[in-house]
């Protein structure tokens, strides 16, 4: 006896998981870069008095009461952010993910470093702490950056919502990457000659990294939707008897498993 059917339909069991974990590192970068803008809108409100926005970089609220916790919270939420996005990359689909992976753990780890060590108060001579909160800060503003400029270039060669959204990303990354480096060009006076030669200092320092979080939350995005296609849950198949005839194939549905039974 010989059986004809069709091929039977077993349902996924690892997509619908995997594309949740994909979902919730793309909505946890979202939700420590909103935890870093929350902290950073509370130390404007602390410092709104003492600190001028637009000539008194960010660091100096540390003198501000409590602004060594928050700018160490904003800190940590944008380095776990980094974090997150440079482990769903691994698993997005993105062609080539380990370059700007790599960036976005460099900028995490000095992130990390920044917010430990605080830089000198204002009118303070500059020690050793100081110096190493600026490397780090510049290695930040370097590193993030030019991550999201590979990922844009990356997804330029990709496929599916990766290739769709590489214009999108490409214009985010080169706007930050442009603002970052005339951010650290106009750094160059002060760390020679301990003079500003651009005055509003502060005001640029915090454009930069409004535009760091945008890179961060765009590429987050698109990491989500890019994925979720990309893991879609499909029937899992197993293959059909020998000699077997896929009659749903022929019309268009999915039928169950049918004896049609013969005579060998």
């Amino acid at each position: 006896m010989t059986t004809w059917g069709t091929e039977r339909s077993v349902p996924g069991v690892g997509g619908a998981t995997i594309g949740a974990r994909w979902g919730a590192e793309s909505a946890a970068v979202m939700g420590f870069v909103a935890t870093a803008a929350v902290a950073g809108g509370a130390l404007h409100v602390a410092g709104s008095g003492p600190v001028d926005p637009l000539r008194t970089v960010i660091s100096d609220y540390v003198m501000v009461p409590g602004g060594y916790a928050l700018l160490a919270l904003a800190a940590v939420a944008l380095a776990a952010a980094s974090l997150a996005l440079a482990a769903g990359l691994f698993r997005s689909g993105l062609p080539r993910p380990g370059l700007p992976a790599s960036l976005l753990v460099v900028g995490a780890v000095a992130l990390l470093v920044a917010g430990a060590v605080p830089t000198n108060l204002p009118g303070q001579p500059v020690d050793i702490a100081a110096t190493v909160h600026r490397v780090a800060g510049g290695a930040t503003f370097i590193s993030l950056p030019l991550a999201g400029w590979l990922i844009a270039r990356r997804a330029a060669t990709g496929s599916g919502e990766w290739r769709a959204r590489a214009a999108l990303l490409r214009w985010s990354g080169a706007f930050a990457g442009i603002v970052t480096v005339g951010f650290l060009v106009a750094q160059i006076p002060i760390v020679i000659g301990d003079s500003p030669l651009f005055p509003y200092v502060g005001g640029a320092e915090r454009l930069v990294c409004a535009t760091v979080m945008m890179v961060l939350v765009t590429t987050a995005r698109v990491m989500w939707t890019a994925t979720a296609g990309a893991v879609a849950p499909r029937a899992a198949r197993t293959p059909a008897p020998i000699g077997s005839v896929d009659l749903g194939a022929v019309v268009g549905v999915e039928l169950p498993m049918v004896g049609l039974g013969r005579v060998a």
